[in-house]
């Protein structure tokens, strides 16, 4: 496996920020059925249910409830009754299975950002709609993604006929901070690179050429300069490669998996399981000598990640804990990570990409597809 890292702070910008962002507002995920997906949110995920939105609360074609937890927030939204609203998430649905469809950002001035995008050569696929708790506009991104552009008003709901839920508190182990990067499956990396690059004055941060030699990947990390948003997207470098599988499966680029980032994986990761989410194999022997000497000495009780199955990666500011779920959804897509940062570490577990991806290997040969 090779690996090649680009330093964060070679060919900053200095801050730019052209679009004004402040970070990602919520991610939509259109479903099959919004209550499982509710439930399944809230049973494994430690999410509460924030709102809820249909016809009677004047959101017509949808039944959507926005789940969180700490700055996380989930619209899960499923057609509902007729309309061209409806029509668009059956014929979402029929294409690629439930999935991502908007990677929403946060920002200072929604009509700035949109005009901006736009200028910078995005396509906008909603103008500029106006309410009294936010103004949006939304852009095309890879596939049929799309994002969008939110300016929040102070101490609004979450958008018009989105009723709040009451009795929504988050206690228990599982804890969920913020996301921490989204990353996206696409045809063709320099496009996409170039896109974020262009539109949203993101940098280059970390590039990687990944091989196991059953597959291979290219993945580059795209990040916004104050690092509140990163963007990681990986292109398929052989026709048998997990990235591939994704684009046959979901009928295109799509959102690969979402990181959840929290500030105790162990208990996480123990109560998660004990709700019985599913993840990634790992082998016994990556916890050998070798892990020993690899990490070095740690915070967390090594014989408890060893127990909970859960990866370390130690890069030159500090070390990352990590762990991948298998996919979610009845297509093998979209699945979730949980990491913890120790020290200011900045990588994405890249040491642990070769054990990674043998277990996603193990994965596809289990469906018949490697």
């Amino acid at each position: 496996m090779s690996t090649t890292f680009f330093d964060s702070a070679v060919g900053k910008k200095s801050g730019v920020n052209p679009l004004g962002l402040k970070g990602i507002d919520h991610i939509e995920f259109i479903v099959d059925n919004a209550d499982q997906w509710r439930d399944f949110f809230i049973g494994k995920y430690g999410m509460t249910c924030r709102y809820y939105a249909d016809e009677q609360s004047g959101v017509m074609g949808r039944r959507a409830h926005v789940v969180g937890q700490g700055r996380i927030n989930f619209l899960i939204a499923e057609p509902a009754g007729r309309g061209t609203e409806a029509d668009f998430l059956r014929w979402h649905l029929e294409k690629h299975g439930c999935g991502v469809r908007d990677v929403a950002f946060r920002v200072k001035d929604a009509r700035f950002a949109l005009a901006e995008a736009e200028r910078r050569g995005a396509r906008v696929i909603r103008p500029l709609d106006e309410h009294a708790q936010f103004n949006g506009g939304s852009i095309a991104a890879y596939g049929d993604t799309i994002h969008t552009f939110i300016e929040r008003k102070p101490h609004t709901d979450f958008a018009p006929g989105y009723r709040p839920m009451p009795g929504g508190v988050e206690e228990g182990d599982i804890h969920f901070a913020m996301i921490d990067h989204v990353v996206a499956n696409v045809e063709h990396m320099e496009e996409w690179v170039k896109y974020y690059e262009t539109v949203f004055g993101f940098d280059l941060f970390m590039h990687f050429d990944i091989n196991t030699g059953r597959s291979a990947l290219m993945s580059k990390v795209m990040s916004s300069t104050d690092g509140w948003v990163k963007m990681p997207i990986n292109e398929p470098s052989s026709q048998n490669s997990q990235i591939q599988e994704f684009l046959d499966r979901y009928n295109g680029p799509g959102v690969q998996h979402i990181a959840l980032l929290t500030p105790s994986i162990i208990d996480t990761v123990a109560e998660m399981r004990r709700m019985g989410q599913d993840f990634l194999d790992v082998p016994d022997t990556y916890y050998d000598a070798e892990f020993d000497q690899r990490i070095g000495e740690i915070a967390e009780d090594k014989a408890l990640l060893r127990q909970l199955k859960i990866l370390v990666d130690r890069d030159h500011d500090g070390y990352l804990l990590q762990l991948f779920t298998k996919c979610v959804f009845a297509r093998p897509t979209l699945f979730f990570e949980v990491i913890q940062r120790h020290g200011g570490a900045k990588g994405f577990g890249e040491g642990n990409f070769r054990a990674l991806f043998e277990a996603i290997e193990r994965e596809q040969v289990k469906r018949g597809s490697l």
